[in-house]
């Protein structure tokens, strides 16, 4: 029997394999088994794995982006409230899955970013364009007065996904949601005009 497989329902389960397991962690079997695709078709679609890991990286950043882009563009809130949302929504979302899982690209980062040149590159490349979107609302945010002016608007990005980052490693080290909440109240003060 033929089936076909979309290539964006392959990235899909590869994200979540990833996420779970980590990337040294998953083989192509396992790979191949979870998602139900065939050697010969994983291979058309893909070079190898590593090619997949950074398909996979850039597919889970372009959806992470557009759903950012969602959520810094929402009608009704000012700038401030739309980023202390954005954050608040993602920390939901760990909590949802008891902290099984953090952020795909900084996963990926921790393991591959420095020993392969290849994912070095791409999650160079996919955190900036996590960290565009937040620039451009704390930019906002600043001309209408509800953001603090104390940092370059990319200065402030970056500072915001590293403190962000940083309490998704400690919240994978167990300590859970401690992390989390003492990111939201450090992230409120730190836009706090």
């Amino acid at each position: 029997m033929n089936i076909k497989h979309s290539k964006e329902d392959v990235l899909n389960k590869g994200m979540m394999l990833f996420r779970l397991n980590g990337y040294h962690n998953t083989g192509t079997n396992e790979i191949l088994r979870e998602t139900g695709i065939s050697r010969g078709s994983f291979y058309n679609f893909f070079k190898d794995k590593d090619d997949f890991g950074v398909q996979v990286l850039d597919y889970y950043t372009m959806s992470t982006t557009n759903y950012i882009n969602e959520l810094l563009n929402k009608k009704g809130l000012n700038a401030k409230q739309r980023i202390v949302h954005l954050f608040e929504i993602f920390t939901e979302s760990y909590t949802k899955v008891n902290y099984k899982w953090g952020c795909l690209l900084v996963g990926m980062t921790q393991e591959l970013s420095g020993i392969n040149e290849l994912f070095t590159q791409a999650t160079g490349r996919n955190f900036e364009e996590l960290i565009k979107p937040l620039t451009i609302c704390i930019q906002q945010g600043q001309e209408a007065g509800v953001i603090n002016k104390g940092q370059k608007p990319r200065a402030m990005a970056l500072s915001i996904w590293g403190s962000y980052n940083g309490a998704l490693v400690l919240m994978k080290s167990g300590l859970h949601q401690e992390p989390l909440d003492a990111f939201l109240e450090n992230l409120n003060k730190t836009l706090k005009v």
